[in-house]
């Protein structure tokens, strides 16, 4: 469970959020939405630890671990189903064929598996992030703007594997 109470975050004299207080429960599933420039995004950035803020404060139980979709695209592998792996827990690693599951849910082909990632659209190469939150298994998955890049035979797998 995480709990978070009293935060307020301000940039200069415009502010965002102030006096927000909510609990995060175990298989809970909650969506945040707001226009853009509201603060959504930093109010994941706070829960993540890589954003302060104002006031207030953030409790995430010892060991709980908090998964989140890195709009940054970096890959180290020369393959997409690698690379993809390289997400997956060290006493699941030899498991590749659920990060194939994965890609396949996500519009990748067969013969996808075996092309280097930065042969990719920039809307696939975010799915490849996408595959490698969700081999993380957190306790917590934060999303920020996951469908973006997907398109609707994506987006019903997504959430299909979210339910």
């Amino acid at each position: 469970m995480i709990q978070v109470s009293g935060l307020k975050k301000s940039f200069g004299a415009r502010m965002l959020f102030q006096d927000v207080t909510f609990t995060l429960s175990q298989k809970e599933r909650v969506g945040l939405v707001g226009r853009n420039g509201s603060g959504k995004s930093t109010l994941f950035k706070i829960l993540r630890g890589t954003e302060s803020c104002d006031e207030g404060e953030v409790n995430v139980p010892k060991g709980y671990h908090l998964g989140f979709l890195d709009q940054h695209i970096q890959f180290t592998e020369s393959t997409v189903l690698k690379e993809c792996c390289t997400a997956l827990p060290k006493d699941q690693i030899n498991e590749e064929y659920r990060a194939e599951a994965f890609l396949f849910g996500l519009g990748f082909e067969k013969e996808d598996m075996q092309r280097k990632p930065s042969e990719f659209s920039g809307g696939f190469q975010l799915r490849m992030n996408l595959v490698k939150a969700l081999l993380k298994e957190p306790d917590l998955l934060l999303l920020d703007e996951p469908t973006n890049y997907l398109d609707i035979l994506s987006l019903h797998w997504l959430k299909n594997f979210l339910k």
